[in-house]
């Protein structure tokens, strides 16, 4: 073999997977992760009772809404981070949007409710249920996830990584919300946040040592 043809070849093994097959794959862990996670809360939390008629409310609709679109732009963000060279496009502007929706609806809530209810309803009552729900729900769609983006070949593994675990809190959050009572936005811009932080912590951890390559 000539030496030109081993360098075509080695750098052909070497590029980073196709877009279309990198998404495929991503789909197929997030599908299998999703599945999981929704065995665990069908077995754990369930839906709330007349979830339908609680939607109807904007305010409750939101906290399902807000991590979905959480979730479908930093997905993107999440597969181009695993491209080297690929652009970040709109989604790396229009995913602020969410944490500034999040913000606003918590000054709204903060403004409207009296002073004397404020610390009710930003404790709630299902704090030690809603952080480790999310984290939990969010383990197997990260491990999906993560398989997944293996076959990429990110320039920063920790930041790739950090992604994956914003992704899979965002859809894991949503699944959470049709369980959860807490319908102020002074408790879940908090605390449904605080969930996602944290597994995105992780998802960076998971990432800086799985990514590499």
């Amino acid at each position: 073999m000539k030496t030109d043809d081993l360098i075509t070849l080695l750098a052909q093994d070497a590029a980073p997977p196709p877009r279309a097959g990198l998404t495929k794959r991503a789909g197929l862990g997030i599908a299998v992760g999703l599945v999981v996670a929704f065995g665990l809360y069908l077995l754990a939390l369930g839906p709330r009772f007349n979830l339908g008629m609680y939607l109807q409310d904007p305010v409750v609709l939101a906290k399902t809404v807000l991590p979905l679109a959480l979730f479908a732009l930093a997905l993107p963000l999440g597969l181009r981070s695993v491209r080297p060279g690929a652009s970040p496009g709109l989604a790396k502007q229009a995913i602020w949007a969410v944490p500034a929706l999040t913000l606003g609806l918590f000054v709204w809530a903060f403004a409207v409710t009296p002073a004397s209810e404020r610390m009710v309803d930003f404790l709630g009552h299902s704090i030690p249920v809603c952080l480790p729900a999310i984290n939990l729900l969010s383990l197997p769609i990260l491990a999906g996830l993560i398989t997944a983006l293996r076959r990429g070949a990110p320039v920063d593994p920790q930041k790739a990584g950090a992604l994956a675990g914003l992704t899979s809190a965002a859809l894991a959050t949503a699944l959470y919300s049709t369980f959860c009572t807490e319908d102020s936005p002074l408790f879940y811009a908090v605390w449904y946040t605080s969930g996602i932080l944290i597994t995105t912590a992780l998802g960076a951890v998971a990432g800086a040592k799985w990514l590499r390559w």
